[in-house]
């Protein structure tokens, strides 16, 4: 471990959407960082998986089980990490959900879901995480959105697209809240491109698709990467946008 990261160890941590993909390998990392993990997500076999890996890597793991499309769930999340073991230091949003491939006819369903859990549920948490940090010398809350937040593609879920560029936006304004209130956080944005998840392993994914993703994805480890980035970089500086993507990309 950096000298750099050595400032977190023992600190906490929620990492939502941990039950698999880029939310598990956060924890699992944070578990060899030293951190304590709340990992939370609506899969509790899921979640018990990544909390052994979390407490094999050397630390301590707490299942966080909820539907976060339910705003209750998301104060009740915050309610337990603290009652276990105090304020959290670190929040990471990584939760999410396609939302329907078409504008026109996808269910709606579909379309309020990604909007409840990629945009409400994501905006809770900020607002729990910011108030819960107040004071600290030191957090931070990594939201993690995705290149299409930034263009749309042909193709391109275009609901999915526009709710990953709400969370950009209010990434950027809670940074800003924040600094005026004088608050040491940290507010980052982590916009991957496609990365090698079970998500895009299901018959609809890009990855299953025959032909639909022509480049060698990245893996959750590449976005580990940038999250130990953000948090080794000095109290006094704010990473505020990573994107990253596939080198063979072309487009």
């Amino acid at each position: 471990m950096t000298p750099e990261l050595q400032r977190w160890r023992g600190k906490i941590a929620l990492v939502t959407g941990a039950s698999s993909g880029i939310g598990r390998a956060i924890a699992e990392d944070f578990g060899r960082l030293g951190l304590k993990v709340g990992i939370a997500g609506r899969r509790p076999d899921a979640l018990a998986e990544t909390a052994a890996r979390v407490q094999a890597a050397g630390s301590d793991a707490l299942v966080l089980a909820g539907d976060q499309c339910d705003p209750e769930t998301n104060h009740r999340f915050f309610a337990d990490l603290v009652a276990r073991w105090g304020a959290p230091d670190i929040l990471v949003n990584n939760a999410g959900m396609l939302g329907g491939r078409s504008l026109l006819h996808a269910e709606w369903s579909e379309v309020q879901a990604a909007l409840d859990l990629n945009v409400r549920a994501a905006l809770i948490c900020m607002r729990q995480a910011a108030q819960a940090m107040r004071g600290k010398s030191e957090a931070a809350i990594i939201n993690v959105s995705s290149m299409t937040g930034h263009r749309v593609m042909p193709g391109t879920p275009a609901i999915y697209a526009a709710t990953k560029h709400a969370l950009r936006i209010l990434t950027d304004g809670l940074r800003s809240e924040l600094a005026q209130e004088g608050q040491a956080i940290k507010v980052a944005l982590l916009s991957p491109g496609l990365v090698d998840t079970p998500w895009h392993h299901k018959p609809e994914g890009m990855i299953a698709q025959k032909g639909g993703y022509p480049y060698p994805p990245l893996t959750p480890a590449d976005i580990v990467g940038a999250v130990r980035y953000i948090l080794s970089a000095p109290a006094g500086v704010q990473v505020c946008d990573i994107q990253l993507r596939p080198s063979a990309q072309t487009f």
